[in-house]
Formats: structure tokens, C-alpha cells, sequence
């Protein structure tokens, strides 16, 4: 048999949870992509949009991943099997997620390059290592091998605390 709950029991409740949600720390981090060739929010796209881009799958031709293991960087520094030795990343001036990534990337003790898609460096970089989204970080092993690319902290902290197996 359900307990009866009064209203009063009902309020305090409410006001534990207002008060909980008053010490929450942090900000709504916003998603831009491509949408009918311009950049947009996902989150001012329309519910069946963002189903489509819930359902987008990365992929590219073999000849592609080919391509970037004859060009990856050597790390010369030692590296467990489970860890990679170096990373590239890629950045835009105007991108509102990149500087996070950038930030914890920079941090993370690893020998590493970053560049910036506005500059023609950055971009010739950008179409070698087939490039399409920022941030985007590419990690290696130490022989140069791509492992895989992560889009953003959460993914990079998943990366990096799964084993290599998951590698591309």
C-alpha cells in the first residue's frame, strides 16, 4: 500500500532540490555544425534534424588512412602500448569549443602540435590529415600509426582510458 505524502512534504522537497540546483557549477556547452551549408547550434535545430546528426557516422576511405600513416609524426619519446606517444590538434580562432579542448590537451604531458585553421599552415595541415571539424585531436603511437581523433574533453578523456584496441 502507497504511503499518502502532504503537500507540505511535497514543498520541502522541492525546495531541497531548488537549493541543491543552486550550488551546481559549470555552463551549458553549445554544439556548432554544418546545416544546409551554414553553421548553426544543434540546439535551435529542429527535432528531426537533430536526429540526423545523432546518427552521423565518421568514416573515410582507405586509401586516406593510408595516406596518413605515411605522413604521421614519430614521437621519439618511449610510450606504453595503452598510451599515445603524440598528438596533433586542430583549432579555429572563432570556434566555441576549442579553446576547452585546447586547454586540456596542453595539459596533458604528451609531445604535441597544435594548429589553427585560419592560417594557411593550419589549413594545408587541416586537408593533409583530412580534417573537416574543430577541434579535432589526432593521437599516434610511437611508430607514427594514427590511433584515433576525439572532438571534444569528454572523448579525449574516454580515448584515453579505453585500451588501444578501440584504435582506427
Amino acid at each position: 500500500m502507497a504511503t499518502k505524502r502532504t503537500v507540505e512534504a511535497i514543498d520541502r522537497e522541492i525546495a531541497e532540490c531548488k537549493e541543491e540546483l543552486t550550488n551546481v557549477k559549470g555552463r551549458e556547452t553549445e554544439v556548432y555544425t554544418r546545416i544546409v551549408g551554414y553553421y548553426r547550434a544543434v540546439k535551435n535545430w529542429n527535432k528531426g534534424k537533430k536526429s540526423e546528426f545523432k546518427q552521423r557516422v565518421c568514416f573515410e576511405p582507405d586509401f586516406v588512412a593510408a595516406a596518413k600513416e605515411e605522413a604521421a609524426p614519430v614521437s621519439a619519446a618511449p610510450a606504453d602500448a595503452d598510451a599515445p606517444a603524440s598528438f596533433i590538434y586542430f583549432t579555429k580562432k572563432t570556434c566555441p569549443n576549442c579553446p576547452a579542448v585546447k586547454e586540456y590537451v596542453e595539459k596533458l604531458g604528451i609531445k604535441h602540435t597544435g594548429y589553427v585553421v585560419d592560417t594557411s599552415e593550419g589549413l594545408e595541415k587541416a586537408r593533409e590529415y583530412n580534417v573537416f571539424a574543430v577541434p579535432t585531436v589526432i593521437f599516434f603511437d610511437a611508430a607514427g600509426k594514427e590511433l584515433y581523433r576525439a572532438y571534444n574533453v569528454k572523448e579525449i578523456k574516454a580515448k584515453l582510458e579505453a585500451p588501444v584496441a578501440q584504435a582506427v
